[in-house]
């Protein structure tokens, strides 16, 4: 399929911040649940906790297929900044590959989350904070090699 090549760079730029925005966003409200779920968890029965890590799968399933769709339309439109910035050829290879990362990451989160069976919480929030520590960098990474490369001014973190 044939990619469009009337891609406006800065708009494209721009939101891509933005979903960097509510993807970091969703992982801070998934954190807060599990913290939540892993506090509760001491005075709750196993079937409370199966409730809670049920809930957290949906959560988990949900900001999986966000983050999913965010890279797909990512790398549709990888090709037609390589050829307007061939300079940051090298940066869009490196991002290629921090997909794949990040999606293999995501399926074995996703498998351990399925398998879990709600009696311990601690190994999905050592799991979820291995995750968000490699999302984390690979967000950064684009925010400051392909966005500047866009047009696109990263406000400073707050």
């Amino acid at each position: 399929m044939p990619v469009p090549q009337d891609i406006d760079s800065r708009a494209a730029g721009r939101q891509l911040l933005t979903g960097h925005r509510e993807l970091r966003a969703q992982l801070a409200e998934l954190r807060a649940a599990l913290d939540e779920t892993s506090a509760a968890g001491a005075v709750r029965d196993a079937g409370a906790n199966a409730a809670l890590i049920q809930q957290l799968r949906n959560r988990c399933l949900e900001y999986c297929l966000g983050l999913h769709h965010h890279h797909t339309m990512e790398d549709g439109a990888f090709p037609v900044f390589e050829q307007r910035y061939p300079e940051i050829a090298p940066v869009i290879e490196r991002l290629r590959e921090e997909h794949r990362q990040v999606a293999a990451g995501l399926e074995r989160l996703g498998k351990l989350v399925a398998a879990d069976d709600g009696q311990d919480v601690t190994w999905l929030k050592e799991e979820l904070e291995r995750t968000v520590a490699g999302l984390e960098e690979h967000f950064l990474y684009e925010e400051t090699y392909l966005l500047p490369a866009l047009g696109v001014v990263v406000p400073p973190a707050t």
